[in-house]
C-alpha cells in the first residue's frame, strides 16, 4: 500500500503516484511552489508535464514503478530536470 507524503517531505526530484491503485503513473517533481507541485513523465519517448496540487501524492510501490516503466517507458530522473 502507498503511503501519503506530507507537502513538507515533498521534494525535487522525488519520484511520487497520484494514487494508491497499482497501475499508477510514476511522475518525477520537477519544482514546488507554494502547494502545487510541477510534475515531468515520460510516455513512451513524449516527455509530459502539468502543475497539480501536492494533495494525493503517494510514495510509489515497487509494483507501481514496475508497472510506469512497462506500460510507459524509462522514469524522469533528477538528472532530466
Amino acid at each position: 500500500m502507498s503511503k501519503a507524503i506530507k507537502l513538507k517531505d515533498l521534494y525535487v526530484g522525488q519520484l511520487i503516484t497520484r494514487g494508491e491503485h497499482e497501475e499508477a503513473q510514476v511522475y518525477t517533481i520537477g519544482k514546488i511552489d507554494h502547494i502545487n507541485v510541477f510534475l515531468l513523465w515520460k510516455e513512451g519517448t513524449r516527455n509530459c508535464q502539468q502543475w497539480s496540487d501536492y494533495s494525493d501524492c503517494y510514495l510509489p510501490t515497487l509494483k507501481q514503478i514496475e508497472y510506469s516503466i512497462h506500460q510507459n517507458g524509462p522514469l524522469v530522473s533528477a538528472a532530466d530536470i
